[in-house]
């Protein structure tokens, strides 16, 4: 049946009724008002910054700046909805150089707070204040203050009780601004910042003029342990560039809060640029963990659309394939240049060439004798003409070696290596580091397409349920350069295969793994390489020989990624000489 009442009518909100709607997505907390207040004094140019909180917010919040200031007759006008100095035709749009461009903070801000502005303006002698009731005015007059402005902000939420329930406790508020504050400090480094909580003052970082200046910031906000476990790097291409303070793998957390990415100094939080650093931290990262970072990606403004959210935090590229592909390539070379011994404190890497490639630093592999009760193992990688020593000790060239891993002096409950070099001690996880070295060479095989085929196949007699999972998994096999085919009933036939392990290799390795899902269900091809370089690694209870360690650390120098095994553990322990004159207690 239809209805017999008339339409509602349409009509214009009221200002206020509008303010507070648009309030709703740029007012959510005393940290988002922090925000837009510290976007404003910063595109003011404002050298000094200091905020002063009460009730973490709640009952209090006031910026002040050393700013350009606003003109008594705008400051008005500042508090209307749209009325900004920072856009002035479509063309700006299109291009923002600003942090803030919306003209919606200050007039979404006044209509749920009593807010007080007071401003003086660079050239005037005087200042102008005005103070805002729930969107009311009710004062205007003329004021004194140095050029700049003053923003301060009580009672939030006073007009709308059921928004302010929804906050958190004051401890938790407070904890909210700081985050604020630290990220402004990171992405502007030449202004000073302070945060005051009452009396107290939480947070100070005075202006950084140099690059041991930004250095100490960093390490202010993350840490100075972050900054030992970090590499700072400048790289740049195709009109992109990329900088910051890189956090190790080895170094990580179990969350995400420690990671600060800027685009043009806005903080921002966007799914492109997050695949790409989790794509760049792959096989290095540890289970579930998560890395430490400042990053800073410059590019032209036009390139970057910031008019996305309300509250600015997401932006869209114009080509989101070119950066993700630049940011991917450029993390992960950083990552992969990095090796053992090559982060500062303790180990720095002397300034030498680098080793001579792996080719030339035979590893035998096949375990020293079957009677000592490990059986046929398997071939060596790198195919010496001749195998290497025996377990004779050995004493080394130079007193303390030279390399960044050094010298092998002993084989720890045959796991561990024990080395010595010139700032230390070194301790390396056998297994953990042929793993990457045998991962390293099959990813670079695979990529150059440089597969090794076999004289005579390698034959491997499998069960039904093997060579079912091989029949699923064949095409993905493939893919990563194994051609294996069933060469009669339970027996299939390797004749090529990556570069990194001989056709008996291959063969006990991947008969292994048939047994099992994962990877070559998956399709996945680093995880399937990376799983047969695991399974084909030295384990523990293997004996080596002085020259078969030695071996080993002069191929993981040479290996990208080689601070960490596939799975993210890492392959390296150094303990520098003064640390170890700590832990006995030496010159006290």
């Amino acid at each position: 049946m239809a209805t017999t009442e008339a339409p509602p009518r349409i009509h214009r909100l009221t200002t206020t009724l509008a303010n507070q709607i648009a309030a709703g997505e740029v007012v959510e907390r005393p940290a988002s008002i922090l925000k837009e207040l510290l976007e404003n004094s910063l595109d003011a140019g404002a050298r000094r910054i200091t905020v002063r909180l009460e009730g973490g917010g709640l009952d209090l919040l006031q910026v002040e700046d050393d700013g350009v200031g606003i003109l008594p007759d705008d400051l008005s006008l500042a508090l209307e909805r749209h009325a900004t100095s920072k856009l002035h035709s479509v063309q700006d749009l299109h291009a923002i150089a600003t942090l803030g461009f919306r003209g919606e903070a200050l007039p979404a801000i006044a209509s749920v707070a009593r807010l007080d502005i007071l401003s003086r303006a660079i050239g005037r002698n005087q200042a102008a204040r005005l103070q805002v009731a729930g969107g009311t005015l009710i004062v205007n007059e003329a004021a004194a203050r140095a050029p700049g402005t003053t923003v301060r902000i009580t009672d939030l939420f006073f007009n709308v009780p059921a928004r302010r329930k929804f906050l958190r406790a004051a401890p938790a508020e407070l904890a909210r601004n700081q985050k604020v504050l630290r990220q402004a400090a990171l992405a502007h480094f030449s202004v000073a910042f302070q945060l005051y909580q009452g009396p107290r003052t939480l947070l100070q970082f005075p202006a950084a003029a140099d690059a041991q200046g930004r250095a100490d910031r960093v390490g202010a906000v993350l840490g100075e342990e972050f900054l030992r476990q970090a590499v700072y790097f400048e790289l740049e291409d195709q009109g992109l560039r990329l900088s910051g303070w890189l956090g190790l793998p080895t170094y990580n957390r179990a969350r995400g809060d420690e990671q600060y990415f800027f685009v043009n100094q806005r903080p921002v939080r966007d799914p492109v640029i997050a695949h790409a650093v989790r794509a760049a931290y792959a096989d290095v990262l540890y289970k579930e963990r998560h890395p430490l970072f400042v990053l800073y990606l410059n590019l032209a403004p036009e390139l970057v659309d910031v008019n996305v959210h309300p509250a600015k935090a997401e932006v869209r590229f114009r080509d989101g394939r070119l950066v993700h592909d630049f940011l991917f390539r450029s993390l992960q070379r950083v990552i992969a240049e990095q090796r053992p011994g090559t982060v500062a404190p303790p180990v720095p890497l002397p300034q030498q060439p680098a080793p001579p490639p792996a080719a030339n630093l035979p590893l035998p592999l096949r375990a020293p004798a079957v009677q000592e009760g490990q059986g046929a193992y398997w071939e060596q990688v790198v195919a010496p003409a001749k195998t290497l020593g025996t377990m004779t000790p050995q004493v080394p060239d130079q007193a303390v070696s030279d390399q960044p891993l050094g010298d092998a002096l002993a084989q720890i409950h045959e796991r561990f290596i024990l080395a010595q070099n010139a700032a230390g001690i070194v301790l390396v996880d056998q297994h953990a580091a042929h793993e990457r070295i045998l991962y390293e060479k099959m990813k670079k095989s695979r990529q150059q397409n440089d597969i090794q085929q076999f004289m005579f196949p390698e034959y491997i007699h499998v069960s039904p349920a093997q060579m079912a999972q091989f029949e699923h998994a064949q095409a993905n096999l493939r893919k990563v350069g194994l051609e294996i085919s069933v060469a009669g009933p339970g027996t299939l036939a390797i004749y090529a295969a990556p570069l990194g392990m001989n056709a008996e290799s291959y063969g006990q390795t991947i008969g292994q793994l048939l047994g099992e899902e994962g990877a070559w269900a998956r399709g996945d091809e680093d995880e399937l390489l990376a799983s047969l370089a695991c399974r084909a690694a030295i384990k523990v209870n293997r004996k080596l020989s002085l020259s078969e360690m030695n071996a080993l650390l002069r191929q993981l120098e040479a290996t990208p990624r080689a601070g960490q095994c596939n799975h993210g553990r890492p392959t390296v322990i150094h303990l520098s000489l003064a640390e170890l004159d700590r832990l006995f207690l030496r010159g006290r």
